[in-house]
């Protein structure tokens, strides 16, 4: 393995091919305006809500397939708007879900290079695939229901670290996709990042 830093690109986000699987795109003359309202209807609507199932139907609205049409509308939307951040931190969440162990994996690859982002996602040491799962399940329920720019942080920290992980194991086996898969998730968890520090500066609309 190459003890140098890994070189990374800027490259379209995270998964945005997953967008063009879902058929039927909006008008783009209404779709940002639909965007923006429907994200900030669905984040007010959690967070004024007394019921704790609203939470959980939230926080498994992707994994339920649940985002139906919204997934049209956010996956288009800047990574510096509301829609835009909260389509990237459900495809992070639902890849963790649905990748624990591969996840793992690269995170532990990535942890001690990044120390400062290992601490502010929240992982424990070392990680384990439940634990890893919990955590970004409290990373998105903090979204709706506590401090939107600090679980928006976590989940670029969470992103960024498994991206050094992914570089370094690429590095290692000389796996170009690998490489690629690194630079789609430093530019993802460096436009999450940049979202949360919007939010916590009331700018993220």
């Amino acid at each position: 393995m190459s003890s140098s830093a890994p070189r990374y690109r800027r490259p379209a986000p995270l998964y945005a091919s997953v967008a063009d699987t879902i058929p039927g795109a909006p008008d783009p003359s209404t779709s940002t305006d639909l965007a923006h309202d429907s994200a900030r209807a669905l984040l007010d609507g959690v967070f004024h809500s007394s019921d704790p199932g609203v939470v959980e139907r939230v926080v498994q609205l992707a994994e339920n397939d649940g985002l139906g049409d919204l997934t049209t509308l956010w996956s288009t939307s800047p990574a510096t708007t509301l829609p835009g951040a909260l389509w990237r931190l459900y495809v992070l969440h639902t890849w963790v879900q649905r990748h624990g162990v591969d996840v793992v994996h690269r995170y532990r690859a990535g942890s001690r290079t990044v120390p400062g982002l290992r601490y502010l996602s929240g992982f424990a040491e070392p990680p384990e695939v439940d634990q890893v799962r919990r955590t970004m399940d409290d990373i998105l329920r903090g979204a709706f229901t506590g401090d939107l720019g600090l679980a928006l942080r976590r989940a670029g920290a969470v992103a960024m670290v498994i991206a050094h992980g992914t570089a370094h194991l690429a590095d290692s086996d000389a796996d170009e996709e690998r490489t690629r898969q690194a630079e789609r998730l430093l530019s993802t968890g460096e436009e999450l990042t940049a979202a949360g520090r919007r939010a916590e500066a009331g700018r993220l609309d």
